[in-house]
């Protein structure tokens, strides 16, 4: 406690030692203009005691029994009086005045009185006194002094018995926050509410339930939610970091076994495009995996890309095929008039608005049906028309469709397969437009900008990477491609293959290359050695580098692919 008290002592002295000066400084002052009053009033009642006695040595022009009537007058506090006598016919007295007591050189600290002597109606002359307030103040403190020491002794006497009670808070604080500091320090944050709640116990009953107390206990509820929240997000990120590491693993293998399905042309057709759908929806699952266990806002969004249509419309049907082939009656037809017919799109969303769409037309037959999907070009436009045979949309329910929550003969349905198939051919520069006739079907056509193909590739590229499943993929679709592939498992590899090439090569590096070697520092040495096309072929997020600015990256899959 005594420590607790010097600590407060030590945090307020200046406002302690400002309320005990005030008062010294009052009673000091008070008590000097008080003995200045008396010191006034004992020369006045003594003058008037003494009066007669005065006008009888005046009369006599007795000196020296006129001085001494003067100091009976004078007192303690008065340092000199001077008297200065009258003039008039009958007087003896032979001196200009009269003076007795000493004065000091201080004129700006002394106070100048003038009174006359009057003595049965007749005025006698004039005294002149004065007082030394420095004298007097002396005086004053040396009467004052066991005053001031025994009210400070009081004052931090009180002050003690006034802190009592916030000693004691202040000492069950501590001790809550070390306990609380304590517990942080080893982990147990899960721990820290309940200390909380039992330290507020034992706080002194008058605080207790006061807006402090109130305060202090919203504080342990937010602790200990916080304290969940970071046991929820370790979790989080244990499993985030998994899915992460999952997607990035079998991204080589996925690669690895979709070119070599690509090569198994003895397997029928419909059997290979169910290998390269399957294999292209895996991949697609790694995809979304690394997306969603990304850090929140680290997701790089990736443009449109210059693709062929043909290729992504009739891998969907393929699945649709499949999906739907206990439906009795029902075809799924695909007519390719622009084998060729490219569009600046994404892949992935290209190919989920295809599906959703073959979808509703499926859903719309009560009866035997067809689904056609043509692919055409018309006035440099890529034309997707969507054709079914079943029962059509009314004309009301027609207008409102694609618009958000809007939908027609789905249980369940919320619209936003057409809104999103919309707004996505949108943004990619096109246009969705439906017509349907009650009975007789429904048909959604699509429009996108036709584009050129991509310029062609560099005939040589470097592939570094240590999974030899990624060599065999590369040198498959390099082979396809026609290009030449120097694929390397070392940086020493790397060395001789890229010796004597431009230094505009493209070279391929995998992020990791085992061994602890981080394929991002091969990379920067490339960099500064002036080689200008460096992709990093990795499952890893692209934020993951974003610190090399001049660095590209892209999936494990081969550019060619």
């Amino acid at each position: 406690m005594v420590k607790t008290f010097t600590r407060i002592l030590a945090y307020n002295w200046r406002h302690y030692a400002a309320a005990v000066g005030v008062f010294v400084v009052f009673w000091q002052a008070f008590s000097a203009f008080s003995a200045v009053r008396v010191a006034d009033d004992k020369l006045l009642t003594a003058l008037r005691q003494n009066a007669a006695y005065f006008e009888k040595a005046f009369l006599a022009g007795d000196v020296f029994e006129t001085q001494r009537i003067i100091w009976r007058i004078k007192n303690d506090n008065i340092k000199r009086i001077l008297f200065h006598p009258v003039q008039f016919e009958g007087s003896r007295w032979i001196f200009k005045e009269a003076i007795v007591g000493n004065l000091y050189d201080r004129p700006r600290t002394q106070i100048i009185h003038n009174v006359p002597l009057i003595s049965n109606g007749a005025e006698l002359g004039r005294l002149e006194y004065v007082i030394d307030l420095v004298d007097v103040n002396t005086s004053v403190f040396k009467q004052n002094y066991v005053l001031f020491i025994t009210v400070v002794f009081f004052f931090l006497g009180l002050l003690v018995m006034s802190n009592l009670g916030a000693i004691q808070t202040l000492l069950a604080i501590e001790r809550s926050v070390n306990e609380i500091n304590a517990i942080t320090a080893s982990g147990r944050g899960d721990i820290i509410r309940d200390s909380i709640k039992k330290n507020i116990s034992r706080l002194p009953a008058g605080i207790i339930g006061t807006p402090f107390a109130q305060m202090t206990g919203r504080m342990s509820d937010a602790l200990g939610q916080a304290a969940r929240l970071e046991s929820e997000l370790a979790v989080s990120k244990a499993v985030s970091d998994i899915a992460a590491q999952v997607a990035h693993d079998i991204r080589s293998p996925l690669a690895a076994l979709g070119a070599a399905a690509k090569s198994l042309e003895q397997l029928p057709a419909e059997q290979r495009s169910l290998i390269e759908g399957s294999v292209n929806r895996m991949q697609g699952i790694a995809d979304d995996l690394l997306r969603r266990y990304r850090a929140p806002g680290a997701e790089i969004k990736t443009g449109p890309e210059v693709t062929a249509l043909a290729g992504l419309i009739d891998q969907v049907l393929a699945e649709k095929r499949l999906q739907h082939k206990d439906k009795t009656g029902v075809k799924i037809v695909f007519t390719d008039e622009a084998v060729d017919a490219k569009a600046s799109i994404k892949p992935k969303e290209f190919q989920r608005l295809i599906s959703n769409l073959v979808n509703n037309s499926v859903e719309a037959f009560e009866k035997p049906g067809t689904v056609s999907v043509g692919l055409s070009t018309l006035d440099g436009r890529v034309v997707i028309e969507i054709k079914d045979d079943g029962k059509g949309i009314p004309p009301e329910i027609l207008a409102r469709l694609g618009r958000k929550g809007e939908t027609h003969g789905k249980a369940g349905g919320t619209g936003l397969g057409l809104y999103h198939a919309r707004t996505t051919i949108e943004s990619w520069g096109g246009s969705l437009q439906i017509s349907s006739e009650p009975g007789k079907g429904t048909s959604v056509t699509i429009e996108l900008p036709r584009s050129e193909a991509a310029r062609p590739a560099p005939s040589t590229v470097i592939l570094l990477d240590d999974d030899p499943l990624v060599h065999m993929n590369w040198k498959l679709a390099a082979k396809a491609a026609g290009m030449e592939l120097r694929a390397c498992k070392t940086p020493s590899d790397l060395d001789a293959a890229i010796e004597n090439l431009p230094k505009d090569t493209p070279v391929y590096i995998d992020s990791d290359l085992g061994d602890g070697i981080k394929g991002e520092t091969i990379a920067a040495d490339l960099h500064n050695k002036g080689y200008s096309d460096i992709t990093m072929a990795t499952g890893h997020s692209p934020e993951k580098f974003a610190h090399l600015p001049w660095l590209k990256v892209t999936g494990k899959e081969p550019p060619w692919a």
